[in-house]
C-alpha cells in the first residue's frame, strides 16, 4: 500500500494545534471556569475568536484523522488480535496519563487555587479518589477505544467497502447529512464538554467518517485537492454565519446564548433563535474545515520530509505530555508581571519543547515508552 504522507503530516498539523488552542485558553476571561485560574494579563476578544475557531473543528478533524488511521491499519487484518492491540494502545496511556501525568496538572491547579501541600502527598490523594475528572485532555483516547469498538463490524467488510466507489461529493454530502442529524437532534436536549452529551455522537460521526475516507482515500483525496480553496472559502463563510448566529443569540440574552453554543437548552427551559440552523452550521462549518484540510494536504504536503517519520513517532507521546505541561506553564506564567503576547509565545516554546524532551527521554527508557504512547523507530504508526 502506498503510505500518503499528506494524511502524516495532517496528522502532526492537527494534533499539534492542540497545544496554542490549550494555551489560548488560559488568557481569556472565561478560561478560569476551565482550568480554575487564568493568566495575570489576558488578551481580549480576538483571542476568544481563535479558541471558537479552533474548536469548531480540531476534534471532529482529530477523529477523522484517527478514523482515517485505523483504516490503515487494519489492512493486515481487523480481528480480535487488532482489537486487544488497538484497545491497549489507547487505553494504557489513557490510565497512565489520568494516574501520573495529569497529576502534575491536577497540582498546578491546586496550587493556583488553594494549598495543596507537598506533591507527593497531593499524589496520594490523587490516586486514592480516582475521578472521571482525572483524565483532562485524555478523554479522547477513551471515546477513541469506544468508537472503534463500534466500528469493529465495519472493519471487518472493510474489503466490500473499499468496492463501494461511492463518488466523494455523495460520500461527503451524506457524511454532511450525518452530522447534522447528529447535533440537531441530540444538542437541544444535552449540554457537551469534552466529548460527551450530544458530542458523543458527533464525534462518531466522524470518526465514522474518516474510516470511510479511508476506504476511498485515494479519490477523496483528489477531488479535495482539486477544491481545496473552494472547500476553504465555503469554511469561512459557513464558520462566519455560525459567529453571527451566535453573537446575536448572544446579544439578546447571555444565558440563552450560552446554552445555544453549549447545549441543552430544552431541559434548561431556554428557546434559542435559530437554534435549529445553527446547529445543522455547526456540523456543517466542521465538515468543511476537515475538507479543506485533507484537501490542502493533498495539495501541498504529499512529500515525505526528512523529518515526518520521527515527528509522526512523537504524535501521540507528545499529545498525552502536552496538557499537564500547559497547566503547570500557565501557573508559572501568572506569577510574572510580562506582555501576554510575550508569555503566550514563551508558553508555547516552553509546552512543545519539554514535551519534546520528555518523549525522547522515555524513548530511551525501551518498554516504558509504551506508557506515554511511544513506538520505537521501526514502528511508525498513524494513531
Amino acid at each position: 500500500m502506498t503510505r500518503r504522507y499528506e494524511l502524516d503530516w495532517l496528522r502532526v498539523l492537527l494534533f499539534a494545534l492542540l497545544v496554542p488552542h490549550h494555551v489560548a485558553v488560559g488568557f481569556v476571561d472565561w478560561g478560569a471556569d476551565i482550568y480554575q485560574f487564568a493568566n495575570d494579563r489576558l488578551a481580549g476578544d480576538g483571542m476568544t475568536l481563535f479558541i471558537y475557531w479552533s474548536h469548531s473543528w480540531r476534534l471532529p478533524s482529530l477523529f477523522l484523522i484517527s478514523g482515517v488511521g485505523t483504516w490503515f491499519l487494519t489492512a493486515r487484518g481487523s480481528g480480535a488480535g487488532f482489537m486487544g492491540r488497538r484497545l491497549l494502545r489507547l487505553l494504557v496511556p489513557a490510565a497512565f496519563g489520568a494516574l501520573a501525568v495529569n497529576a502534575l496538572g491536577g497540582y498546578a491547579i491546586a496550587r493556583m487555587t488553594g494549598d495543596p501541600g507537598s506533591f507527593p502527598a497531593f499524589w496520594r490523594g490523587w490516586l486514592a479518589r480516582p475521578e472521571p475528572r482525572h483524565l483532562q485532555h485524555l478523554w479522547f483516547l477513551a471515546n477513541l477505544a469506544i468508537y472503534t469498538l463500534a466500528c469493529w463490524p465495519l472493519l471487518a467488510i472493510r474489503n466490500r467497502l473499499a468496492r463501494l466507489a461511492l463518488p466523494p461529493p455523495v460520500l461527503a454530502a451524506g457524511l454532511a447529512g450525518l452530522a447534522v442529524l447528529a447535533v440537531a437532534l441530540a444538542k437541544p436536549h444535552w449540554a457537551a464538554i469534552a466529548g460527551d452529551g450530544y458530542q458523543f455522537g458527533y464525534y462518531l460521526v466522524f470518526f465514522l467518517g474518516g474510516l470511510l475516507i479511508g476506504a476511498r482515500h485515494a479519490a477523496v483525496l483528489g477531488w479535495a485537492g482539486r477544491r481545496a480553496w473552494a472547500l476553504l472559502a465555503a469554511a469561512v463563510l459557513l464558520f462566519a454565519a455560525k459567529v453571527v448566529l451566535l453573537v446575536l443569540a448572544l446579544a439578546a440574552d447571555p444565558e440563552t446564548g450560552q446554552a445555544l453554543a453549549a447545549g441543552g437548552w430544552v431541559p434548561a427551559g431556554r428557546a434559542p433563535a435559530h437554534a435549529t440552523a445553527f446547529s445543522a452550521i455547526e456540523a456543517l462549518t466542521a465538515w468543511a474545515w476537515c475538507l479543506a484540510a485533507l484537501g490542502l494536504a493533498a495539495r501541498y504536503l504529499a512529500w515525505p520530509g526528512r523529518a515526518l517519520p520521527e515527528l509522526s513517532r512523537a504524535v501521540f507521546p507528545v499529545y498525552v505530555l502536552h496538557f499537564p505541561l500547559t497547566l503547570i506553564g500557565l501557573a508559572l506564567a501568572a506569577q510574572v508581571a510580562a506582555p501576554w503576547p510575550l508569555e503566550f509565545l514563551l508558553l508555547l516554546a516552553f509546552v512543545y519543547g519539554a514535551s519534546w524532551g520528555l518523549w525522547r527521554l522515555a524513548d530511551r527508557l525501551g518498554p516504558l515508552r509504551y506508557l506515554i504512547g511511544g513506538r520505537p523507530p521501526r514502528c511508525v504508526r498513524v494513531k
